[in-house]
């Protein structure tokens, strides 16, 4: 038999056997790499997207896809082998040869086509149920125990947090299949093409030294080197991506603020501050830019030249052999197309360095912000004890962020019905009491609350949230249940009976709605959700004072049980609560 027939009909066998040294050698290198900070990274970014339910699946799958590329690989092989039969039949004017050398060429055209759409798909697959995954993962854990609101509250917060969850995630699974897959691609063709290149390889004379094989040993040692120094070149390339992937974060948020405050913006008439903020945000991107491509040039300018200049040497090696007789045109067209396969498969990484260097640094913000999520600081808490009908503050002390004090010997006693106004001059720390009865002071506090369950507590901010979707889902936000006239008699007792028409309009009302409309959402939600507790942390400083009075009186007669505390500046709200506190503790001196 001839060697395209022996190469044919060995494929099966040569598939299983490469198979399973693929699978040993990836375990290997799989805990291997684990040990290292990349590995510790990689993992730590992988591991819960993973479950016991789902990981056979995931093992089937990969296997899958190994095996296509495997297949890929070994078509690209035997295409070698039927290209030198076409080349070698028109040299010696087979004919029939020729036709079929032609058909079988044509034949694993087809074979490598179906092969490469069938692993295109499988790409797209991994890459959308790893990304379902893993936004599942990270957007759980940003909005588990509230982390979304401590890291907002604490100083080492990492930045753009919406940027690593949506783009950052995205494009680290993308790179990571590229890579995966092109490693293991320069792997198995590293072999297989050095296997038929030690075949066609003849002695290689250096200065009077006869090298066996000498060709393919010429190869590999070039290609090393040159990824060497493609790695020293490449690698500040790493920390300007990272920089690069934080200053783009930065600056898209500066123009979410400038859209999302646009009528303060107007007002202040402030479009040449904002326009040069905006500008100095662009320019240190720009600047980091070049940087970029200042080391980029330098990267891709060696690896053209190197690849450019390697081109030729197949040839120039190989012809002395054809001169004298010993190989045909065919043998000549096999040693080009191995040594580039060859050659390109060894410098995978080489040429991939570039995209690396942004995908380690997207892998690194990935774990950092997971870290950041895993690890919350340490803080001391107050005890918490639960009364369905009372408030109890006892020797209550604030820990500002550095750990000095904010307020100390909070003693408070509220029962059922009860209401209290909080004053003081701004920044004494009233609001940060709301926070800590809220459960939302992260920084320390210390001493003992006894307090209805945070589920029957309901806080109201100076500036409530509503959330995208209809106007009905925003006033009943997070999961108030009414029924409709219900709903629509609560607006109308609250001043928004022009907005019920409007219940299932989907809109951005967060914007739509005025100051003082947003407030009477907020009031009209405390009298659908009846809660135990009303935290007010100025939630009429938007509202005119008759409005202010009605609203606090609807809340008086519709909710008598609820225990309700307020902070505000006007003196109008002392009429609706029962005492009064003047909290000056935090105040500065």
């Amino acid at each position: 038999m001839q060697k395209w027939q022996i190469e044919l009909y060995s494929t099966p066998l040569w598939l299983l056997r490469t198979f399973g040294g693929v699978a040993t050698a990836l375990i290997i290198i799989v805990l291997a790499v684990g040990f290292t900070c990349f590995g510790r990274q990689f993992r730590q970014v992988l591991a819960p997207c993973l479950d016991r339910k789902s990981s056979l699946r995931i093992v089937l799958f990969i296997s899958l896809m190994v095996l296509l590329l495997l297949t890929e690989v070994r078509l690209n092989v035997l295409g070698t082998f039927m290209t030198n039969g076409l080349y070698t039949s028109m040299q010696k004017a087979d004919v029939n040869a020729l036709w079929m050398f032609a058909g079988l060429n044509a034949a694993m055209v087809l074979l490598r086509a179906f092969n490469g759409a069938v692993n295109d798909f499988f790409d797209q697959a991994l890459s959308i149920k790893w990304s379902e995954r893993l936004n599942k993962v990270l957007v759980t854990r940003w909005l588990a125990d509230k982390n979304y609101y401590r890291l907002q509250t604490h100083r080492h917060t990492p930045d753009n947090i919406d940027q690593r969850i949506q783009q950052d995630a995205q494009e680290f699974i993308a790179n990571t299949i590229e890579f995966v897959r092109g490693m293991l691609n320069s792997a198995i063709t590293s072999i297989g093409f050095g296997v038929v290149l030690w075949g066609l390889a003849g002695v290689l004379n250096i200065f009077g030294i006869e090298i066996p094989h000498g060709i393919v040993y010429f190869v590999f040692i070039f290609v090393i080197l040159a990824t060497v120094i493609a790695m020293w070149i490449g690698h500040p390339l790493i920390g300007y991506n990272y920089e690069n992937e934080k200053l783009n974060g930065d600056y898209r948020y500066s123009l979410v603020r400038v859209r999302d405050h646009a009528e303060s913006i107007a007002f202040y008439h402030g479009e040449s501050v904002e326009h040069t903020r905006l500008s100095q945000r662009f320019a240190m991107i720009v600047r980091n830019r070049w940087r970029i491509a200042r080391q980029s040039v330098g990267l891709s300018g060696f690896n053209e030249m190197f690849s450019q200049g390697i081109q030729l040497l197949p040839i120039i090696l190989q012809a002395p052999r054809v001169l004298s007789g010993q190989i045909q045109i065919g043998d000549v067209q096999q040693t080009v197309q191995s040594f580039a396969r060859l050659q390109k498969a060894l410098s995978f990484f080489r040429l991939f360095y570039d995209k690396f260097t942004a995908y380690r640094a997207r892998l690194e913000r990935l774990s950092d912000f997971l870290t950041s999520m895993d690890a919350p600081e340490a803080a001391t808490e107050a005890e918490h004890g639960r009364a369905e009908s009372s408030l109890q503050l006892e020797n209550i002390r604030l820990l500002r962020p550095n750990g000095n004090t904010l307020l100390d010997n909070i003693n408070l006693s509220l029962k059922k019905g009860e209401s209290i106004l909080l004053k003081g001059p701004s920044g004494c720390g009233k609001t940060s009491l709301l926070r800590m009865l809220a459960g939302l002071w992260t920084f320390g506090s210390q001493g003992k609350i006894t307090a209805p369950d945070m589920a029957q507590t309901l806080f109201v901010p100076q500036r409530p949230y509503v959330p995208q979707g209809t106007l009905r889902e925003a006033v009943c936000y997070p999961h108030i249940e009414t029924d409709d006239a219900t709903l629509r008699q609560t607006l109308q007792e609250c001043s928004l009976g022009h907005l019920a028409e409007h219940l299932d309009s989907d809109k951005d009302w967060q914007h739509i709605l005025s100051p003082g409309e947003l407030q009477r959402v907020a009031f009209a939600r405390i009298l659908l959700a009846k809660p135990q507790m009303i935290l007010l942390d100025e939630a009429t400083a938007a509202l005119d004072e008759p409005t202010e009075a009605h609203l606090y009186r609807l809340i008086r007669e519709r909710l008598p049980d609820s225990i309700m505390v307020s902070i505000g500046h006007r003196n109008t709200l002392t009429q609706f609560h029962q005492r009064s506190m003047d909290v000056l503790g935090g105040c500065p001196s």
